[in-house]
């Protein structure tokens, strides 16, 4: 198990905490200082992450996801997520 603290320029706090196999997360949380509406809605990504291939298009589906479903987030990105999960650096 992985856990990372990650700020992004200009965001707030995320603690991640994840396992990758190969391009597929078998475990992630996500915690932290950052906002969305609707709250309830961070199960909902977090089953997305679970549920997505870990490749290049990944950031599209999660910004698809996230306007499909009409959640907002404020304080991070879809790119800072795919960023924490395929790199070995935080900020």
């Amino acid at each position: 198990m992985t856990f990372k603290n990650f700020k992004p320029t200009g965001g707030k706090l995320l603690r991640i905490q994840y396992e990758t196999n190969n391009d597929n997360v078998s475990e992630f949380k996500l915690r932290g200082d950052f906002f969305m509406h609707p709250e309830s809605a961070l199960e909902s990504i977090e089953e997305f992450v679970l549920n997505t291939i870990l490749d290049s298009d990944f950031t599209n589906k999660m910004n698809q996801f996230l306007l499909e479903n009409q959640i907002q987030i404020f304080g991070f990105t879809a790119e800072n997520i795919y960023e924490i999960l395929t790199t070995n650096q935080c900020s």
